[in-house]
């Protein structure tokens, strides 16, 4: 005997309009400060305000193909896709993880090659440039700041990671000015991009794990396990998985043993289930299946 027992598909709440009315205004943000950077880094004849202005244009490519997939994961379960299209956030995720890569090698070479020959820069146009991307680039952390979805987490580093290039370059300028010592802006640089390759690697950690169906690092499935068998009326389970749909998505399905008690009510079970599972462990997608405790004593496991 076997009931199933599943909730409604989930909705990737931290994909909705409030989401992208953040991602128009980060581009909006990032398409002033690629405007000025190019100018001021054409003005001060600066190479490192020119190659910001380059991490800015991956910004802008970043925080569109989140957009992108913000709206691809609202679209509705239907046909062949039953759970939606929160993937779609995941594989943005990943690109955006690559190009972040990339960027930190290009910010290597770029680094070891003005070390070799420090250019020629106009250092007070320079800091002025950097000081006013510094605060462009503020705003658009502060849009995307603390916000769940994985692939606005992807544009957020790139944002994050152009911030701190404009604070190296803000340094870089200072200590030309006052030192003459040029090769200080190339250290600086080199550094981000550590910390850059540093956060792509977490972010396609992350990433991985969704795809292949783990179980969050933030959910103990033992006391997970624990917390169901001591719901009143379970007898034993089985089959139990726990996995994301996307980074804001949870899911859960377990075959659960019910004793007599049990199956007097299976619907208190189930909100009791539900409840326990969402409120505890963020889990909002929960399919479970019940069978009989003596019907599995009679036919064995």
């Amino acid at each position: 005997m076997a009931d199933q027992k599943p909730t409604e598909p989930p909705s990737s709440e931290g994909n909705g309009p409030s989401t992208e009315r953040r991602l128009w205004a980060t581009i909006g943000v990032s398409a002033t400060i690629l405007v000025v950077e190019l100018f001021g880094g054409w003005l001060a004849n600066s190479l490192a305000l020119l190659s910001d202005a380059g991490h800015v244009f991956l910004d802008i490519f970043s925080v569109g193909l989140a957009l992108y997939a913000a709206r691809f994961c609202r679209l509705p379960a239907q046909g062949r896709s039953s759970f939606g299209m929160h993937r779609a956030e995941i594989l943005a995720a990943l690109v955006n993880a690559f190009t972040l890569i990339g960027l930190s090698f290009v910010i290597f070479y770029e680094a070891f090659q003005r070390f070799r020959a420090p250019p020629e820069v106009r250092a007070g146009e320079m800091l002025v440039v950097a000081v006013v991307g510094l605060g462009a680039n503020l705003v658009g952390v502060w849009l995307l700041h603390g916000r769940k979805d994985i692939n606005v987490r992807g544009a957020y580093l790139h944002i994050l990671g152009d911030t701190g290039s404009s604070v190296a370059v803000i340094a870089g300028a200072v200590v030309i000015m006052y030192t003459g010592e040029r090769r200080v802006d190339p250290v600086l640089s080199a550094l981000i991009g550590v910390l850059i390759l540093y956060g792509a690697g977490r972010l396609i950690r992350e990433a991985v794990d969704i795809l292949l169906e783990r179980t969050p690092r933030d959910i103990d499935a033992k006391k997970v396990e624990n917390e169901l068998l001591s719901t009143p009326g379970v007898a034993s389970m089985h089959e139990m998985h726990i996995w994301s749909l996307c980074s804001n998505v949870r899911a859960f399905s377990a075959h659960l043993v019910l004793d007599d008690l049990g199956q007097k009510d299976r619907d208190a079970i189930t909100l009791a289930v539900r409840a326990m599972l969402r409120d505890d462990f963020d889990i909002t997608y929960v399919t479970v299946q019940y069978e009989d405790e003596h019907c599995c004593q009679s036919h064995g496991p």
